[in-house]
């Protein structure tokens, strides 16, 4: 027998058709909220590796895109080839622009987009390290160079840097000015909703770009009508956040800096997690080819020993 997950249906005018673990409450009550406020918000939906986040944020993605709710999906996991978080999260933004502006004002969400990814290029730019004529592989000749020439050099190097900072404050206030104007463009002024960036597979990710990936979604998108929800194993995440910074350091003080609200998916029942599990992997299938009398009763008998099973320790 081979065993293989099945990709989750996702059935598009009843997402939650195939919700074998009870979800939709969750999603309910996730959605009243975010549709209550217009602040910035980031909200960690917290459950272990296995127990459905991914099939959950699939299917509450696809129930907020019918209550015509801007929603972007973006899977950091497989994102984390890129050289930079920024980089990669516009271009999400820019790659759903006509999707997600389509309820809204899409000629004026392009324009506010192109804006964002101009003073996102300027921001990219005075992130890099200043170039300096000394590290250039020996093509000065150290001994020639004069004690004044070096300190203006280094003079030089600071108002460069000085100049930078400057620059980029201002380029930040810009570009979180345009997102805010983004978000108010891509739906209507009749029924204002907000920009629901879903970031899901966090805790996959290599411990620096996961850091970085909260960091600028905090610091660049932190505007009127913009709400992350990140899809995480706290717990792993942390994991990734030590092997950065340290084993003594205060995970949950650390993460709170970037997630404003907590929400743990609330465990399965024993019983409809196992039974969604034979749905997963194909055991339900397996057990109805099996032919002969003795033989009929053996997909139900093996449920109920792993449904059994699921509630002792070593096992759990």
């Amino acid at each position: 027998m081979f065993i293989k997950s099945k990709e989750l249906e996702i059935i598009e005018k009843a997402p939650f058709t195939n919700d074998l673990l009870n979800r939709k409450e969750s999603a309910d009550a996730l959605t009243s909220f975010i549709l209550s406020t217009d602040e910035p918000l980031v909200i960690c939906i917290d459950a272990p590796w296995g127990q459905g986040k991914t099939s959950f944020l699939k299917m509450w993605e696809q129930d907020l895109a019918n209550r015509k709710i801007p929603t972007i999906y973006y899977n950091a996991w497989e994102s984390d080839f890129t050289d930079d978080a920024l980089i990669s999260l516009i271009g999400e933004v820019s790659a759903s622009i006509s999707r997600i502006s389509e309820n809204g004002d899409k000629p004026k969400a392009l324009k506010h987009l192109k804006k964002a990814k101009n003073l996102g290029v300027t921001l990219l730019k005075n992130t890099l390290p200043v170039a300096t004529k000394i590290a250039t592989s020996g093509l000065l000749d150290m001994d020639k160079i004069t004690e004044k020439a070096l300190s203006d050099f280094t003079e030089s190097v600071v108002k460069d840097k000085i100049d930078k900072y400057e620059e980029s404050k201002n380029s930040l206030i810009s570009f979180r000015n345009s997102l805010t104007d983004l978000a108010e463009s891509i739906s209507s002024p009749d029924n204002p909703l907000p920009l629901v960036f879903i970031i899901d597979e966090l805790d996959r990710c290599r411990p620096t770009f996961a850091i970085e990936v909260l960091e600028k979604a905090k610091h660049f998108f932190n505007v009127k009508n913009i709400v992350f929800i990140l899809g995480a194993d706290k717990t792993q995440l942390g994991h990734s956040i030590k092997a950065i910074y340290g084993r003594d350091l205060d995970v949950d003080g650390y993460l709170r800096r970037f997630i404003d609200i907590d929400y743990l998916l609330p465990s399965p029942e024993k019983g409809l997690f196992i039974k969604a599990l034979f749905s997963k992997y194909s055991f339900t299938e397996y057990f109805s080819k099996k032919q002969g009398n003795e033989l009929q009763y053996e997909g139900e008998q093996a449920l109920k020993i792993f449904t059994e099973l699921f509630d002792i320790p070593e096992f759990a």
